[in-house]
């Protein structure tokens, strides 16, 4: 597939003072062979990636195996009670985030299968939610438009609480986005959220973003920078791996292989191959491997509480954040 590959500056602040990172590529749903350069922004210290696909390119990337792969679904399409018992322990801790907070009019952008709204509805909240493919079957019936957020047309204060869930990473323009949250809500309103974070030891060490689908690498600070140019007030950051992953696990079993031969590509193609999500742990070179299962299970047994360590430290992979709209 000829995809179109272009030079960007900064998406936070638009600088172009940056230094190249890594080559990175896309491990998970393999769209293109092309490789994708990750940046580090020398003003904000956001990463992003640059070169990156052409914004009429990002369609390719999102096959409809992407929006079902947490599900693991087979042939047989899943229904809502599926998805709800699947995705239940992620969707209790959303709530949890939320919980202080008093229901009112909610906005879940990014609103998938609208399996949150769902849950949210039952919690109190009056909901709606943005979903950027039409292809994605809503099975909840909940009220959810479809397409490009930032060219929606929502009145000015309209929301009390506006929520992007490992959405605002993926968007080709995130200052826009956070401005326009900004907008929608309405006085001592609340943006809470989850990014991935590109100071962590994941997203360093084991590449851990979704290439190219992650555009945008926020660390706290840039994040920071982005809410409050918003005219938004941070209340508070945490990290937390139980609502999309990103363990560290896995990083002994990826030295182990790098050391015997596999290059990092290869070693992060077999990583993310969510079709074979055990060959990482149990094969070499494709193979069946007692020595790499037993290597694996050292691995989770060792690297759990340098895993928890991360998140208590808020150095985990997984940025959380809410923060308030502030008075005018």
């Amino acid at each position: 597939m000829q995809i179109r590959l272009v030079e960007v500056a900064c998406p936070v602040c638009a600088s172009e003072r940056s230094q190249h990172v890594m080559a990175v590529r896309d491990y998970m749903h393999r769209i293109s062979d092309d490789s994708f350069g990750v940046r580090r922004c020398q003003v904000c210290g956001v990463g992003y990636l640059s070169p990156r696909p052409a914004a009429a390119d990002m369609g390719c990337f999102y096959p409809s195996e992407f929006y079902w792969s947490f599900e693991e679904s087979e042939e047989k399409p899943l229904t809502a009670s599926d998805v709800l018992a699947r995705r239940g322990a992620q969707i209790a801790h959303k709530l949890r985030y939320l919980a202080h907070l008093r229901p009112g009019r909610l906005l879940d952008i990014g609103a998938m299968k609208g399996e949150f709204l769902h849950a949210a509805a039952q919690a109190g909240w009056q909901g709606e939610g943005v979903e950027f493919s039409a292809g994605v079957p809503n099975l909840f019936n909940v009220p959810i438009r479809y397409g490009e957020f930032a060219s929606m047309d929502y009145p000015p204060a309209s929301f009390d609480c506006i929520t992007m869930w490992a959405v605002l990473e993926h968007v080709y323009e995130p200052r826009t986005y956070v401005h326009k949250v900004a907008q929608l809500l309405g006085k001592g309103g609340s943006f809470v959220g989850v990014v991935t974070n590109f100071n962590s030891v994941q997203a360093q060490l084991l590449r851990a973003d979704d290439y190219p689908r992650h555009l945008t690498l926020f660390t706290k600070r840039s994040l920071l920078r982005l809410l409050r140019e918003a005219g938004l007030e941070p209340v508070r950051f945490w990290t937390d791996q139980r609502l999309f992953g990103g363990a560290l696990r896995g990083a002994l079993t990826y030295g182990v292989k790098r050391a015997l031969g596999y290059s990092a590509d290869e070693a992060f193609y077999e990583m993310r191959d969510w079709h074979d999500p055990e060959g990482f742990c149990c094969k070499f070179r494709h193979r069946q491997s007692a020595a790499m299962r037993w290597v694996s299970r050292f691995d989770q047994a060792l690297l759990w509480l340098p895993e928890k360590a991360l998140d208590l430290a808020h150095c985990g992979l997984n940025l959380g954040f809410e923060a308030r709209k502030r008075d005018a």
